[in-house]
């Protein structure tokens, strides 16, 4: 029993069609299906179609028949298929898949893993998204910013570039800056005089009593 014509038949048709009869048999159903990753995601498979066999769409199509040009011969070949699927429970379609039996009495289809039905398919292959044998090291540089564009004032004098409002913020900020050095300063220079007048005291005692008594209470003294 040669199946290659009936195989190459039923894949020329899946690719324009969603369904192909084999008569009383049931019929191949295609389905579009999305990228997917493997179980261990490391491996995108790209679209494509799947294919399944339905005992119950016994509706025929006519598309075999129209392609194998003889209805008379298909019908023959599909009833032999239909006996060796009973008797040996498999029946291998050349170049196309196996058709199986269950002990259930249901058939499956497994389609040849060489076989495509996708017509937009064609050159798409397994992406492997194995990881990098290293991590990967990216260098980011950042921008510098840019200057912001000097605006003229109703004078016609150009403002600064951050306007009058930073201009003035930043003046506060450096005269409040500046308060506690001339606070240290001034702490420093009195820290100074209190050592000093300490040191010299005998020597400036009679200018530290003109400065401090009135002639009166220096007599008394």
């Amino acid at each position: 029993m040669d199946t290659s014509r009936l195989a190459s038949h039923c894949i020329d048709l899946l690719r324009s069609h969603n369904r192909v009869s084999l008569g009383n048999m049931g019929s191949f159903m295609a389905e579009d299906t999305p990228a997917t990753l493997t179980h261990d995601s490391h491996v995108l498979n790209p679209p494509g179609r799947r294919i399944c066999f339905r005992e119950n769409e016994t509706w025929n199509d006519g598309l075999l028949e129209d392609a194998y040009g003889s209805k008379e011969e298909l019908e023959d070949l599909i009833s032999d298929v239909s006996r060796k699927l009973a008797r040996e429970k498999s029946v291998t379609l050349d170049g196309f898949g196996k058709l199986r039996r269950t002990r259930e009495g249901d058939i499956f289809f497994v389609m040849d893993k060489n076989v495509s039905v996708n017509p937009n398919g064609f050159g798409l292959v397994p992406l492997s998204l194995s990881p990098l044998p290293s991590p990967s090291k990216v260098k980011c540089e950042l921008a510098l910013p840019t200057e912001p564009v000097a605006e003229e004032d109703p004078a016609g004098q150009i403002a600064s570039p951050v306007g009058r409002n930073a201009t003035a913020t930043g003046s506060e900020t450096k005269k409040s800056s500046r308060w506690p050095l001339v606070v240290l300063i001034i702490l420093l220079v009195l820290v100074l005089v209190v050592i000093l007048v300490f040191i010299f005291r005998d020597a400036l005692r009679p200018i530290l009593e003109t400065i401090l008594y009135s002639p009166q209470e220096r007599l008394l003294l």
